[in-house]
């Protein structure tokens, strides 16, 4: 047990050295022409370091960025942040922007 114990304490290590910002793509899961959601991949993001997370909303701003720029308005402004459960034991992390002029 000691031997599993010792092991286990390695996982979230090796799992965050092995999630870069290339693996990271923001998905737009609705947007009405007044407000855009975008979609991470929360369970990668999880055991992600810090400049990745922050990279990672970095990309998603410059989605939704895109995303109101393609209606009438110009700019995206983050308002919230919320975690959507997918299945027993994975998430996203869904980002709302207001679309603004």
């Amino acid at each position: 047990m000691r031997r599993l114990l010792n092991i286990l304490w390695l996982v979230p290590l090796l799992a965050a050295c092995s999630v870069s910002i290339d693996q990271i793509e923001p998905a737009v899961s609705q947007f009405n022409g007044d407000s855009v959601s975008i979609q991470l991949n929360g369970n990668q993001l999880e055991f992600a370091t810090q400049q990745v997370r922050q990279a990672a909303n970095a990309k998603a701003d410059a989605r939704a960025a895109e995303i109101c720029r393609r209606g009438h308005r110009k700019r995206a402004e983050h308002t919230s942040t919320r975690n959507i459960p997918t299945g027993q034991y994975t998430y996203v992390i869904e980002r709302l922007y207001l679309c603004l002029n």
